[in-house]
C-alpha cells in the first residue's frame, strides 16, 4: 500500500514539474560541468587538507538548493576535492529552494537522481518511509569512505528509516528571532528586555506609536514561520509536542484555539502585518527598507536575510524564543538543518561517500562553507569549526543563534509536522486567521476536525 501511494505521489509531482519546466520556470536548476579552476583562497589562514583517497575514479553529480553564496561555496569545495583526486569529476545540479522538492520528486521517480543529494529532513519519511529509496550509508562500500563515527548515535538515529541509515545530518537547527536594533532603539526599546510574548505585544504598540502604522515589530513571517511560532507557543504552555509516540495529534481543541488566538494578538498589537500579496522572502523590499523589525528564521538560513541589508545587518541581534511565565518547554523545535544522502543507483558510491566525508571534515571546506549549512553535527567538523570561530575566521549571527539554541532544552521536530498535506492544512488555517477571514475558534475547529486524518493518510 505504501509503495503504491508513493508511486502515485511521484507520478503526480513529476507531471506537475514537467509542465512547469516547459513554461520556463525561473527556478529551474542549473546543471553545469566545472570547466575552469575556481579561486578557493581564504585570506589570512592556512588550513591542512584531508589526505586524498587513493584510487578514486568516476564522475558523480551533486544536487543541492540554496542561494548564490551556497552555490559558489559548494563548487569551491568540490573543486578542492577534484584537485586532490584527479580521477574524479563532479557535476553540479543546483537551484533555488522554490520548486526543488518537485525537482527531487521528478528525479527520484525517473531513477536519474544525483549521486549525492542535499535533502530536507522530512523528505526521508516522505520519499523513503521503508528505508529503501536512498543508499544505506552503513553499506561497507560507503562506510569505508564516510566515517560515521563522527556523528553521535542520537544524530544518526534521526535519519534512520525502518532501521536503515538514509542520510547524515549537516547540523541541527531551530527557528530563532533575529531583530533589528535600529528599529527598536529608535522607539526607545532595548531588545534585551523583550523576552515574553507580552513584552513583544508591548513592543509592537511602541513601534507603531513612534514609527507609524507602516512599521511592525516583526515581518508578516510567512506561512511556515508563523506556524512554527504558534506551535512553539503550544509546546510552551502544554509541555507536549505536535504528535505523541503513536503519531496521534497531541492537542485538544481548547489548546489549539488558545494558540491560534496568539495570531490575533500579534496582529492587533502591531507585531505582525496582515500578509496581503507581498512575498515574504530574503529580498523583500519592506524588510530591506526597515518596515519590519525582525524575522523568525532557521539559525542556519539567516545569512541570506542579513546579506541583503545595508552594512550587512550590523544592527541585527539574536534573541532567545519569546516565552511565558511558567513555560513547560523552551519552544525551540529543532531538526536537522538538512540531510545528505547517496543515491542507491550511484555507479560510484565510494566517490560519493569520500566526497561527503571531505566536505564535512576538511579544514578548508569547513572554512569555505562557514555557517551556510549551519553549525556542523559532524564531531570532527565541529572541532574544526569551533577553532575557526575562536580565530575569527567564522562568526556572525548564525553562530550566535546556534549558541542560543544549544543553550536551550530543545525538542526534536517530528517529520510529520512538515509533511506537505499536514503542513498545508494548518498553514492554510493560520493564514485565514492572520488575514481576518476566520476567527481563531473557526480555524482551530477546522484543523482539529481534519488533522488526524491527514496525518494517518501521510503515514500510510
Amino acid at each position: 500500500m505504501k509503495k503504491n501511494k508513493l508511486f502515485l505521489f511521484f507520478a503526480m509531482f513529476a507531471t506537475a514539474f514537467l509542465v512547469l519546466a516547459a513554461c520556463g520556470d525561473s527556478n529551474e536548476p542549473a546543471v553545469v560541468e566545472p570547466d575552469a579552476p575556481i579561486d578557493i583562497a581564504t585570506p589570512g589562514i592556512t588550513l591542512d587538507p584531508v589526505e586524498p583517497t587513493e584510487g578514486l575514479e568516476g564522475t558523480i553529480t551533486f544536487a543541492w538548493w540554496g542561494n548564490d553564496g551556497r552555490h559558489i561555496a559548494t563548487q569551491e569545495i568540490a573543486q578542492l576535492f577534484m584537485d586532490e583526486n584527479p580521477g574524479v569529476e563532479i557535476l553540479f545540479d543546483y537551484g533555488a529552494w522554490g520548486g526543488w522538492q518537485d525537482h527531487m520528486t521528478t528525479s527520484l521517480f525517473a531513477g536519474v537522481e544525483a549521486d549525492v543529494m542535499q535533502l530536507n529532513f522530512n523528505w526521508l519519511q516522505l520519499f523513503s518511509p521503508e528505508g529503501t529509496t536512498f543508499a544505506d550509508l552503513e553499506d561497507p562500500v560507503i562506510a569505508q569512505h564516510l566515517d560515521l563515527s563522527n556523528w553521535t548515535t542520537a544524530d544518526l538515529d534521526i535519519t534512520r528509516r525502518n532501521g536503515v541509515l538514509q542520510g547524515v545530518p549537516a547540523g541541527m537547527t531551530a527557528r530563532v528571532p533575529f531583530m533589528r536594533s535600529d528599529i527598536y532603539e529608535a522607539a526607545g526599546l532595548d531588545i534585551a528586555d523583550i523576552n515574553t510574548w507580552d513584552d513583544l505585544m508591548a513592543a509592537g504598540n511602541a513601534i507603531r506609536q513612534y514609527h507609524g502604522e507602516d512599521v511592525y515589530a516583526l515581518s508578516p513571517l510567512g506561512r511556515a514561520s508563523l506556524a512554527y511560532m504558534v506551535f512553539s507557543y503550544l509546546e510552551q504552555f502544554t509541555g507536549r509536542q505536535f504528535v505523541d509516540e503513536n503519531n496521534q495529534f497531541n492537542y485538544s481543541l481548547e489548546e489549539l484555539t488558545r494558540a491560534f488566538e496568539l495570531v490575533n494578538r500579534m496582529v492587533d498589537n502591531h507585531v505582525l502585518a496582515q500578509p496581503g500579496e507581498e512575498n515574504i522572502t530574503q529580498s523583500n523590499s519592506r524588510w530591506i527598507a526597515g518596515n519590519y523589525g525582525g524575522v523568525s528564521e532557521w539559525d542556519s538560513s539567516i545569512n541570506g536575510w542579513i546579506n541583503n541589508l545595508e552594512d550587512y545587518g550590523q544592527y541585527i541581534q539574536v534573541r532567545p524564543h519569546f516565552t511565558m511565565e511558567g513555560a513547560l518547554l523552551s519552544g525551540f523545535m529543532a531538526r536537522p538543518s538538512m540531510v545528505f544522502g547517496i543515491s542507491r543507483n550511484s555507479n560510484h558510491p565510494d566517490v560519493a561517500a569520500a566526497f561527503l566525508n571531505f566536505m564535512f571534515t576538511d579544514e578548508r571546506a569547513i572554512a569555505i562553507q562557514g555557517t551556510d549549512r549551519g553549525v556542523p553535527a559532524n564531531t570532527a567538523g565541529l572541532s574544526i569549526f569551533e577553532e575557526l570561530v575562536e580565530e575569527g575566521v567564522i562568526g556572525g549571527a548564525a553562530v550566535a543563534a546556534n549558541d542560543i539554541v544549544q543553550s536551550q532544552v530543545t525538542t526534536t521536530m517530528s517529520p510529520v509536522f512538515e509533511f506537505p498535506s499536514v503542513r498545508d492544512l494548518y498553514e492554510f488555517a493560520l493564514e485565514r486567521v492572520q488575514t481576518g477571514v476566520d476567527t481563531a475558534a473557526e480555524a482551530a475547529q477546522f484543523v482539529y476536525d481534519n488533522i488526524q486524518a491527514e496525518i494517518d493518510d501521510a503515514l500510510n
